[in-house]
């Protein structure tokens, strides 16, 4: 009798706590902060898209079709697409330097030797096949194609030093370019799986997470060398990351428990671990509205308002779309693109805007 009493108050407390958390899911809806500005046809379907980068000047964004080996050029002023580039096996990262009026795109290699390469790199036995692309940003010409590493991925650039910084994720390193030549000059051993890499300008660092470690590296644009290492405790595989744009404050997405931790990165101190929407993946900072974007595999996007930037305050969760993992905002308009793979067979950029009392 007494075991039947216990389940049933098992059963009620269950209840209970499943009821609370609808309740707090409801409480933490961010839909209503978000409205549809739009979707735009981006061609076929196709198995991925990953990232997306914003000329704010040019009013540009290139995004990565990562499955179908083109880097998208979208006009954000007249809602259309207006080219297509081919010649990518695959193209993961893609960064636009509206300073140097090129784009630079990350090309994993394609087909089984590819594959080879990269799982004899992941072994540390290759320096891998890929590659990075660079391209004029007016003419759309290619430039130059430089060694990428295993599987170049992400991408970010050090205006002081002019050089540009991509993660080479299943290599264990990032690969160093000069942006004036644009010629090959290093590649930094990380030690471990590569998340993003982004410049701080406040330290004058690039900071990268290493996934398989659970760290948080800081390399030295100068010497071309991990200068520190920082265990991001509470985080089980750090990938997504982006920099503050105020304050030298880092915000890390942990895809495998869920969690989003803020670091100073000067001293690599946590000072936030938050939960965050499942298996997120890349983040976005809109400076003017003070507001974090966090979007993740399943589709789903958290919302952060950073007003003070080393305390995030959650604002709630949205789904976009299946897959709407990659996210980019328009410091102009605050407008968010959310590239999509496949919405019945095409691919389309999905457009959200703050609704108008939240610009103000």
């Amino acid at each position: 009798m007494f075991a039947r009493m216990r389940l049933i108050a098992m059963i009620l407390f269950a209840g209970f706590i499943s009821h609370a958390g609808l309740m707090q899911a409801r409480a933490k809806d961010a839909s209503g902060i978000l409205v549809p500005a739009g979707d735009y046809p981006l061609g076929p379907g196709t198995t991925r898209t990953d990232y997306e980068s914003i000329d704010p000047m040019a009013r540009r964004l290139y995004i990565a079709k990562m499955g179908a080996g083109q880097l998208l050029i979208f006009d954000i002023e007249h809602n259309k697409l207006v080219a297509q580039m081919e010649g990518f096996p695959k193209v993961t990262g893609v960064l636009a330097v509206p300073e140097l009026h090129k784009v630079y795109a990350s090309a994993p290699g394609g087909g089984l030797l590819s594959s080879l390469s990269q799982g004899l790199g992941m072994a540390g036995m290759s320096s891998g096949r890929g590659e990075v692309v660079v391209r004029d940003a007016r003419s759309l010409k290619e430039i130059a194609r430089l060694p990428g590493g295993v599987f170049p991925d992400g991408i970010t650039y050090d205006p002081k030093e002019k050089r540009i910084f991509v993660s080479d994720e299943m290599g264990g390193a990032v690969t160093v370019i000069g942006a004036d030549a644009d010629k090959f000059i290093s590649r930094i051993d990380t030690a471990g799986e590569v998340g993003n890499v982004r410049y701080d300008p406040a330290t004058g660092k690039v900071f990268a997470p290493v996934q398989s470690h659970n760290e948080l590296v800081e390399i030295d644009p100068k010497r071309l060398a991990v200068s520190s290492r920082h265990l991001l405790a509470g985080c089980d595989h750090p990938h997504g990351f982006i920099v503050a744009p105020e304050e030298s404050i880092g915000y890390v997405a942990c895809d495998e428990n869920d969690r989003l931790l803020t670091i100073d990165l000067p001293s690599g101190h946590i000072l936030q671990n938050q939960p965050v929407a499942h298996d997120p993946d890349v983040l976005a900072v809109d400076g003017g509205t003070h507001r974090l974007y966090v979007a993740t595999e399943p589709g789903n996007l958290s919302v952060f308002d950073i007003s003070t930037e080393q305390n995030p305050v959650p604002l709630g969760d949205m789904f976009v779309a299946k897959g709407a993992h990659a996210v980019a905002v328009d410091p102009a308009t605050h407008r968010l693109y959310l590239a999509l793979a496949d919405l019945n067979g095409r691919a389309m950029l999905r457009v959200l805007a703050p609704k108008a009392s939240e610009t103000h």
